[in-house]
């Protein structure tokens, strides 16, 4: 039979296609600078390194994109290519031969980056020994045009002051309508401060090198400085029980393993053999897996700022790497989240390059199923952290694990957990630095100042934690004696140091002093009255500093006074109203009343009398209210705090119309239920509409105070594909899809999210609800013992859950019966009272 072949050749289309492949802008201006830095590395393993390779970046404004002007350029002073070299550049699934050594491991990333970026791409290119440039350009719209994969090539004259090196430049916006449409304004819009930041994270070990190998980076003509980790230098240390100093800063730099690997298919290749099985050739490397780098404990702590850069031959493909460090994969698959826990702060960061690991096809993460990976993150965290899980004599070593035992509790301020305190004299203990000062700390090393860039000055926060400050002499100006503070006669010659003028005669005395020695004087100034106490009415004596009923001191501010409650309360602008008129008996109206309600603590109008649920200011035109929703009232009885302001507006309006006593509609009660229904009717209805918004409501709350939860990037794995489709499509609708990344690690995709993934994170991670969702908090064992705690912990898990799964049912099945719908109103109203 006669044999033929096809041709297989994809339909120029396919260039189109890929532009199409998911991508952050910022991740695409990353393609091209690789390419860049490919070129140095590849000019170093040639013997001919770069002096002063220098990479320059130009990306327009927003505004000038909008406008469709602008253009995208990338010049490096590398080597320069060929026109082999140029073609395989430019060549879509180009893998050349060493894939072990660049970052640009895929051919197609050059393609998919400046396709999504613009339509067209100039590529010029030029070698020192050469006296002319080539220049290729790809012009997306013409090649699918024209149906073939053809680029034009040309030599041109040297670009001015371009001896050598790849300019790479792109623009020809895509139009609306097209799935590129607004990619390119999406970089333009991210101001270059922070963009110069982003690049100065992911490229920070090349940035820092020494002279010799150091690249440097411009983008729109600033220099971008390398990130630097706020880090403890590696001579700080804590001691523990068992394992003696454990340092601040772990060094690594092990070889692992080491294989034989194709250079032309990069295939294992076994140990005795010379030949590919899969491609036939012979050329091979020894590849070994080498890591190196650091783990350490970051100076400050964090609910998200900490984690592992993991790095690629000089290029960060994971920043703040938490999950493959502190989750743990139990014997059932599942993730265990072993640090932070104690508090949901975290402080191990690092910084570990991984050359050696392959990585995705888009370079956003490593190929965390491959062997490579496996072994990398077995010896820098081991198996759990945590000690109960170890086997009998078997405890884990490596230096995640030395960390996670010197420095995963903050209990202690000061050396023994090296944490950042002072010396309260009041509580007569260490307690934690202020976050503030711990921002400017933060803020001048990042400015590199000299003791903050370093730790010293960190350091004095340290050492004098736990260190009672040291009583300051006071030295005599007339003698130089050091006297104790306090002193107010010199011990030496006498001199008043710290006096007074006689009320008499204007001798100088000293402050103590209580008769003039000079005139006999007294110095106590006489009080002609006793003094009322604020808090019980007790009338004391003169001398008396405290109040002899109830111990207040004197000059103490009474707590349910007016000025007190309305400095102190919180307003509820749901409650409050202004400018309203209601109807009276005799069918007129009311001047306009303004009604402001507060939220307070507890209220005892009078001392060792009962709580009450509401006190009340009355002025003309003005009402203020303030509540305590703690109060039995509510929180038992099941009385409404509508109801009680209604009753204590109906009052108002009673007592200002005493000529309509009598009348059968002018009373208190009958003025409430009218205020009652006119404001807060509809609200109070509790219909199944109303209901399911008032949840709604409710969640949308609590996701804004989930803002920032440590445990959110964790519980995002945990979405089932359910929940996953759901939240993207809820992205897509708020235009926010491309952020999810970000959204991901900061917990801010938990707004999107749908009621039951929300009841759902709580079930998983509780304890980050308590003290900022809700206000109550969990029991503490050291305070009131381990089994309470946990009774006590099982009980509000349990009452909190249900309440949050009532809530997010009956938003999922829109239940009307009724008493179901009041059984979901119930357990709203319960959330609501206890939010923060």
């Amino acid at each position: 039979m006669m044999k033929d072949t096809l041709d297989i050749t994809p339909d120029p289309k396919v260039l189109i296609a890929l532009t199409h492949t998911p991508l952050k802008p910022l991740d695409a201006l990353c393609e091209l600078i690789d390419n860049g830095i490919d070129s140095f590395r590849a000019a170093q393993l040639a013997g001919e390194p770069i002096r002063h390779p220098l990479l320059q970046v130009m990306v327009p404004g927003e505004a000038q994109v909008r406008k469709g002007d602008g253009i995208v350029r990338i010049v490096d002073n590398g080597a320069g290519l060929d026109r082999e070299g140029l073609g395989n550049t430019l060549r879509a699934g180009f893998s050349g031969k060493n894939r072990f050594d660049t970052l640009g491991l895929f051919g197609l990333g050059f393609n998919i980056a400046t396709g999504k970026l613009g339509r067209r791409t100039t590529v010029i290119t030029a070698r020192a020994q050469d006296d002319f440039a080539l220049r290729a350009v790809i012009d997306l719209p013409e090649v699918v045009k024209n149906r073939a994969f053809g680029v034009p090539v040309e030599a041109i004259k040297k670009p001015l002051n371009f001896e050598h090196g790849t300019i790479v430049e792109v623009d020809s916006w895509w139009p609306e309508g097209d799935p590129n449409s607004g990619f390119i304004v999406q970089l333009a819009h991210i101001a270059k401060a922070p963009l110069r930041s982003q690049i100065g994270r992911r490229y920070a070990t090349l940035l820092r090198s020494g002279e010799e190998n150091r690249v440097r980076v411009m983008v729109n003509n600033e220099y971008v400085e390398g990130y630097e980790h706020c880090v403890w230098a590696d001579s700080r240390f804590v001691d523990r029980q068992g394992w003696g100093s454990i340092p601040a800063r772990i060094a690594l730099d092990s070889v692992i393993f080491s294989q034989k690997r194709c250079v032309q298919d990069g295939t294992a290749l076994d140990t005795g053999s010379d030949t590919c099985l899969e491609c036939g050739e012979s050329e091979f490397r020894t590849v070994e897996e080498r890591i190196r780098g650091w783990v350490g404990i970051q100076r400050f702590d964090d609910n998200n700022k900490f984690g592992v850069d993991l790095v690629r031959n000089g290029r960060a493909i994971r920043v703040a790497e938490k999950d493959a460090f502190f989750n743990f994969l139990n014997d059932l698959g599942e993730a265990v989240k072993e640090y932070p826990t104690d508090q949901q702060t975290g402080r191990i960061i690092g910084e570990i390059h991984l050359d050696h690991v392959p990585v995705d096809f888009q370079k956003q993460d490593f190929q965390r199923s491959s062997e490579e990976w496996q072994r990398a993150v077995a010896h820098i965290r081991g198996e759990s952290l945590l000690p109960s899980t170890w086997p009998v004599g078997k405890r884990n070593e490596s230096p995640i694990s030395k960390l996670f035992q010197g420095y995963r509790k903050v209990r202690n301020y000061g050396r023994l957990d090296m944490y950042m305190g002072r010396y309260d004299e009041a509580a007569g203990k260490a307690v934690r630095i202020n976050r503030d000062v711990e921002a400017e700390l933060l803020d001048r090393f990042q400015k590199r100042e000299v003791g903050f860039f370093d730790d010293a000055r960190w350091w004095e926060y340290v050492e004098t934690a736990t260190l009672a400050p040291r009583l300051a002499m006071e030295e005599c100006a007339e003698c130089g004696f050091q006297n104790r503070p306090g002193d107010e006669v010199c011990g030496d010659c006498e001199r008043i140091l710290h006096g007074k003028a006689c009320l008499s005669c204007d001798v100088e005395l000293s402050r103590s002093a209580t008769v003039c020695p000079s005139c006999g004087a007294s110095q106590v100034p006489e009080v002609q009255e006793p003094w009322t106490c604020e808090i019980c009415k007790e009338i004391n004596g003169v001398d008396d500093e405290q109040c002899r009923l109830c111990t207040a001191l004197r000059g103490a501010e009474n707590p349910v006074s007016v000025d007190v409650l309305r400095r102190d309360g919180e307003f509820i602008s749901e409650l409050s109203f202004q400018n309203r008129s209601f109807v009276t008996a005799d069918l007129r109206k009311t001047e306009p009343i303004d009604v402001n309600v507060f939220r307070v603590g507890q209220l005892r109008p009078s001392y060792n009398g009962s709580l009450v649920p509401t006190v009340t200011s009355r002025a003309s035109g003005k009402i203020d209210i303030f509540l305590d929703i703690a109060h039995s009232n509510f929180t038992q009885l099941g009385v409404r705090p509508e109801i009680a302001i209604s009753v204590e507006i109906a009052q108002y309006l009673y007592t200002l119309r005493p000529d309509l006593a009598g009348r059968p509609a002018h009373s208190v009660e009958n003025i409430a239920a009218m205020i009652l229904t006119e404001v807060w009717g509809e609200q109070l209805a509790a219909g199944p509409e109303k209901v399911s918004e008032a949840i709604k409501g409710l969640f949308g709350r609590i996701s804004e105070r989930l803002e920032g939860n440590g445990d959110a990037a964790d519980f995002y794995g945990e979405l089932d594909q359910f929940e996953q489709r759901d939240l993207a499509d809820r992205l897509i609708s708020a235009g926010l899809l491309d952020q999810l990344s970000e959204l991901r690690f900061n917990g801010g995709y938990l707004a999107y999210c749908g009621s039951g993934v929300l009841a759902k994170f709580f079930s998983k991670y509780p304890e980050g609800w308590f003290g900022t969702v809700w206000n109550e908090r969990l029991a503490d064992p050291e305070i009131v013992g381990v089994h309470a705690a946990e009774n006590s912990r099982q009980q509000l898990l349990g009452i909190y859950s249900r309440c949050l799964d009532d809530c997010a049912a009956y938003l999922r099945f829109s239940y009307v019966d009724p008493l179901i719908v009041t059984r979901a109103g119930a357990s709203r109203e319960y959330l609501e009272l206890r939010l923060m």
